[in-house]
């Protein structure tokens, strides 16, 4: 196993599924689904005065990378299957971690570091429009514009001639969690996280696949 480990090859795969995986978060809005900003939620736990996607990037493609270099060491040589489906069976342990552990040790390592509320602990909570900033806009928010009541003020309030009727952005359900308002049909937050580890599995399968150049 070790003597066929190849260290460039494996940071390669682990760059690439990173790329590929980072693609599918940011761009699940272009089809009408939530986005899953992972770089906030990983970089807004420091207590930088930096944008969170500068450290947030950095810590990401890191991830990446290690977990493709531990794939490639410890994974590759026995799982069953072609490349790309070792990896996809791979990518299960980091998906199970990310849906599970990830918002606990954001919140701990937000505190630990004294830096803004632990808000990016969940990836689908930056991309809510309709909520207070500073706090979980996956929570019940006082402050959310959406739950005040009905006045001229207010964008999202039922009305009859009310421009925001037709398309109004606080009448779409949270992504983030249950309610009256979240809808019956579509993906649910960790099926898509799903989705975005498996496509991550499988490119670095795909292109760390010693098994497959090994075998007879």
């Amino acid at each position: 196993m070790i003597k066929n480990f190849k260290l460039g090859r494996a940071i390669l795969a682990g760059f690439l599924g990173t790329l590929a995986m980072t693609g599918l978060m940011y761009g699940l809005p272009l089809v009408g689904l939530p986005g899953m900003d992972i770089m906030a939620a990983l970089g807004s736990v420091f207590p930088f005065d930096a944008s969170p996607y500068l450290m947030g990037s950095l810590i990401h493609v890191a991830i990446g990378i290690s977990l493709g270099v531990l794939y490639a060491l410890f994974f590759d040589s026995w799982l069953p299957g072609a490349g790309w489906f070792r990896g996809a069976l791979f990518s299960l342990a980091p998906w199970l971690f990310a849906i599970t552990l990830l918002g606990p040790s954001l919140m701990m390592a937000s505190e630990l570091l004294k830096g803004r509320d632990a808000v990016a602990a969940n990836p689908c909570a930056v991309s809510n429009s309709s909520a207070a900033p500073s706090s979980n806009p996956c929570a019940v928010q006082s402050a959310n514009p959406c739950s005040v009541a009905p006045s001229r003020f207010n964008p999202c309030a039922p009305k009859l001639n009310n421009p925001c009727a037709v398309k109004n952005p606080c009448a779409t359900a949270n992504p983030c969690g249950g309610g009256a308002g979240t809808p019956s049909t579509g993906p649910s937050p960790q099926a898509m996280s799903l989705m975005a580890h498996l496509l991550f599995g499988v490119v670095v399968g795909g292109v760390f696949r010693h098994q497959d150049l090994n075998r007879t």
